[in-house]
């Protein structure tokens, strides 16, 4: 077991011999483990340091939440997503603030975009190219909301599907963090957390502590779709597993925090066929959704919203000050 500070696999390894919860992610783990991996670039193992200048002080809006849930729906292409069979999401953008046209960056790929989406950094900013675990280049250097959030004194949970999002969250980073390793010197790419099991972690932690800040990763819909394509009806399905892991987790922070939560919504890329990671709409075009405390209910978001505004709109709402070179912006027409 991985215990670089509070890491903790909790809840229900995925692997070949054993998965009830989503049973497409068995067979998915295995065959996408044997996928030729994603390029790495020449430059991809430099990282860049963080910005030492903060912008100015943000300004957040009032009431400030309680708690504020990321979720991330890895690979929900917005199309897709609109067309599936998820109530509980469908729900939120009704009653939220919404727009079905964001874009990712390139390239759009999981870690790449994730260390976007957590920075507010452009990846020649944060220096990540890789797409898998590769424990020789570390943790990210550049800094997360959530560092920030943790250096400010608030609470923060993070918890993943996917083994390769570990490089976002260093020791020390967050309060807790669990993802599917078991050795972070091993990388077969077989370990996943589905949906359900990735909620019922959050769900168990947040009752107990009740983080201020919590980050959340669903796979199943990357996971289909690299085998049976975007789209698919093994992929409709994983879009509704993941749904009712959104239901599972908001029922339970409702049932142990209240309602003054505030939940962001989004997805790291698209995908067409049996792949992403090209500058294309299918790939680049992502949901955006807002919902909770504060938030305009029923508003279709006109202005362009990019990946990087995910964090640059976390940050704004605790006050919090991201580097000078952040490209992301927080979407203030959100909110009320």
């Amino acid at each position: 077991m991985w215990t670089g500070g509070d890491v903790r696999p909790l809840g229900i390894l995925v692997n070949a011999a054993s998965l009830h919860l989503c049973p497409l992610l068995a067979g998915l783990a295995l065959l996408v483990a044997g996928c030729k991996p994603d390029a790495v670039p020449a430059s991809s193992s430099k990282v860049s340091p963080p910005s030492a200048a903060p912008i100015a002080t943000a300004t957040q809006p009032v009431p400030r939440p309680a708690h504020l849930i990321l979720v991330s729906f890895d690979g929900a292409r917005p199309d897709f997503v609109q067309q599936a069979r998820m109530p509980m999401l469908h729900a939120m953008a009704r009653e939220g603030a919404v727009t079905w046209t964001a874009r990712s960056i390139v390239p759009p790929l999981t870690l790449p975009a994730h260390t976007s989406m957590l920075t507010g950094l452009a990846p020649e900013e944060h220096g990540v190219y890789w797409n898998q675990w590769i424990p020789a280049f570390g943790p990210l250097r550049a800094q997360t909301v959530f560092m920030l959030a943790k250096s400010s004194g608030l609470s923060c949970a993070a918890f993943s599907g996917k083994d390769k999002l570990a490089h976002l969250f260093p020791t020390g980073s967050v309060d807790h963090v669990s993802f599917p390793l078991t050795d972070p010197q091993d990388w077969s790419g077989t370990n996943v957390f589905s949906a359900r099991s990735v909620a019922a972690q959050a769900v168990s932690y947040f009752t107990q502590r009740k983080p201020r800040l919590m980050f959340v990763h669903f796979p199943d819909a990357d996971m289909a779709g690299h085998f049976y394509g975007w789209p698919s009806p093994e992929q409709f399905a994983a879009l509704a597993e993941c749904d009712a892991g959104l239901a599972l987790l908001r029922t339970g922070v409702e049932r142990a925090g209240g309602t003054n939560n505030v939940f962001l919504l989004t997805a790291d890329h698209g995908g067409a066929g049996l792949n992403h990671g090209v500058d294309r709409p299918q790939d680049m075009t992502i949901p955006w959704i807002v919902w909770g405390t504060g938030v305009r209910r029923g508003h279709a978001l006109t202005n362009q919203v990019t990946l990087p505004d995910t964090a640059a709109t976390i940050a704004w709402i605790f006050g919090l000050n991201l580097p000078t070179n952040a490209i992301g912006r927080p979407v203030r027409e959100a909110f009320r």
